[in-house]
């Protein structure tokens, strides 16, 4: 009995706010077009208000020039609920930037589902990101931020849509030989209360 209105409860917050990520409860990642193919793993952490519990995802990317597409699979558990299947992907364009440019603006558009405990999320963020290249002598940084619009519908055990302003940011760790390291925070703010995420991962990337 507890449980179930643990999920109940879990449920009615993710109807009641729009959820942040490409994939609902992960943070979006819009941190410039890859140069050749990208495959990245993360693990989620998602507030009180989002439902608490953790997000896994596999995340591969490809950069085509000044276009870049990703696909995202994964498996998100809510405090108190069943660990569920969500999937998603983006379009990003690439505004400014290019190999001797440290600086870089993009464009992305997004849609992301899961179903929650019976609450089938769609998830659409369309947004900028801007961010910098810092070489290093062993390693590069890359800092960003996206400020976005949100949009999230949910149907099932509750309907209801709702959009709002939501931002994220993030800093990614390059190593050589492609390897990686990233982390992410995600913000959406609506009707006076903030719902937020954060993220940890690994990268490998390999240039066209």
């Amino acid at each position: 009995m507890i449980r179930r209105m643990a999920v109940c409860a879990a449920v009615a917050a993710l109807a009641a706010s729009p959820l942040s990520a490409q994939v609902p409860r992960l943070p979006v990642v819009n941190n410039g077009v890859p140069r050749g193919i990208l495959i990245a793993g993360d693990v989620g952490f998602p507030d009180a208000e989002s439902g608490g519990g953790q997000t896994y995802a596999v995340t591969g990317a490809i950069g085509l020039g000044m276009l870049g597409f990703t696909g995202t699979l994964g498996s998100t558990s809510p405090d108190g609920g069943s660990a569920s299947a969500e999937y998603g992907g983006t379009a990003n364009l690439r505004v400014i930037g290019g190999p001797l440019i440290p600086f870089f603006v993009n464009l992305q558009g997004g849609v992301g589902y899961a179903d929650i405990d019976g609450a089938k999320t769609t998830h659409v963020p369309i947004g900028v990101g801007v961010g910098l290249t810092i070489p290093l002598p062993i390693f590069g940084l890359k800092p960003w931020f996206a400020p976005r619009w949100d949009y999230t519908s949910v149907s099932g055990v509750v309907s209801e849509s709702n959009s709002a302003f939501g931002y994220s940011a993030g800093l990614d760790i390059n190593f050589i030989f492609g390897l990686g390291l990233r982390t992410a925070y995600d913000a959406v703010s609506f009707d006076n209360q903030t719902l937020s995420s954060w993220s940890l991962g690994a990268k490998w990337s390999l240039g066209l």
